[in-house]
Formats: C-alpha cells, structure tokens, sequence
C-alpha cells in the first residue's frame, strides 16, 4: 500500500466539500485510480466531471504539473488539485 495526500484548492474543494484528505492506494497505483477513489469516498461529482471532461483541474505531484492519468504514484506523493489559470 502506498498513502498520497491529496490537497483541494479553489473549484476542486468545493466540488469536494474539502480541501486535505489522505488516501492508501495499492502499490502501483495511478492517478486515474486516485480520482476513481476520489469518487467513490468523497466526490461521486468530482470523479464524472473529471473523467468526462467537465470539470478541468490543473495537477501537481509533489509541485511538477502532470496531464497523464496513467502517471504512477508513489508513497509519500503530495497530489494537488487546483482550478486551471485563465488568461484573458
């Protein structure tokens, strides 16, 4: 088992309802099966709106900015969940 931490900021904690929460995931974990876990302990919202494509967060493991649902965590990662910026 590995344990990540998982840190909601703006949007994605209120989608959430909160903004820190631990997760023990099986060794080899990715952060698809994070947000699948997301889902299903804490946001069933956060989990369809991320995988369809709804909701857009920008994603940091431990501070380096990820776009791959197939990047395999680690134990001890810090996963951080934010709303994208905009420019305009």
């Amino acid at each position: 088992m590995i344990c990540v931490k998982t840190v909601f900021l703006a949007r994605a904690g209120d989608v959430v309802g909160k903004h820190i929460h631990g997760f023990e995931l099986p060794e080899g974990a990715t952060l698809r099966d994070l947000i699948k876990e997301i889902g299903e302990k804490l946001s069933r919202r956060f989990y369809e709106g991320v995988m369809t494509g709804r909701l857009v967060f920008a994603i940091f493991v431990n501070g380096k900015p990820v776009d791959e649902l197939d990047y395999r965590l680690k134990d001890g990662d810090r996963v951080v969940f934010t709303t994208p910026e905009m420019g305009g």
